[in-house]
């Protein structure tokens, strides 16, 4: 049974997959992951920039209606199938995880808080942010190792559609999250907020 309801969003690259590795190390056998990178529409239903450029990085760029179907699902007890995008990476491609609904519901991605129905189930959000030079250092190697991408790429990615999206998506939220976490060299001392924030809803008796 689902008891508390975490949204961890922010930029590319500020961390959210290591935030999310340290809160499975804290809470092991009571944490599940709702990513929203697995629910990006086939590359030909994707919008192309001036420049024929497929623009993943958009709020239009996910299935909006799958989103909501399975976040009610997984909120309701029942456990959902993912099919894992693959991100460029043949070795993803194709396969589909099984998310049971633990104590601890993680939520994650870019538009987490940008889509109503998925910032309204939410118990409690967290915004990530990193110093922007090191933000995107971090992507150009994960994108490179991770998902095959050319450096040129990214980089044009980067400039012409992560940051305006971001500014116009994402960034907007930072004020409405419970809690703001930095993330340069390593989490600032916010962290222990959030670890004590869960383990006072978590270690409560359910009456």
């Amino acid at each position: 049974m689902v008891r508390f309801i975490v949204g961890i969003t922010g930029g590319s690259g500020v961390g959210k997959t290591t935030l999310i590795n340290q809160l499975y190390e804290e809470f092991q056998g009571k944490v599940s992951t709702f990513s929203l990178d697995n629910y990006y529409l086939p590359k030909e239903d994707q919008i192309k920039d001036e420049n024929g450029v497929i623009n993943f990085d958009l709020p239009t760029a996910l299935h909006a209606e799958n989103l909501e179907r399975d976040i009610k699902l997984l909120t309701k007890g029942e456990r959902i199938v993912q099919p894992v995008y693959g991100f460029n990476n043949p070795s993803h491609e194709k396969s589909v995880i099984y998310i049971e609904p633990r104590e601890l519901l993680i939520v994650e991605g870019l538009y987490v808080m940008h889509y109503p129905f998925l910032r309204n189930v939410l118990d409690y959000s967290v915004y990530l942010t990193v110093d922007k030079a090191l933000q995107l250092e971090r992507r150009l190697q994960r994108d490179v190792r991770e998902r095959n991408y050319k450096e040129e790429d990214i980089l044009y990615q980067w400039h012409n559609h992560v940051l305006p999206s971001y500014d116009a998506h994402v960034r907007p939220y930072k004020k409405d999250a419970n809690l703001i976490i930095t993330n340069n060299e390593k989490f600032d001392d916010n962290i222990h907020i959030l670890m004590d924030k869960i383990h006072e809803k978590l270690d409560t008796p359910l009456l």
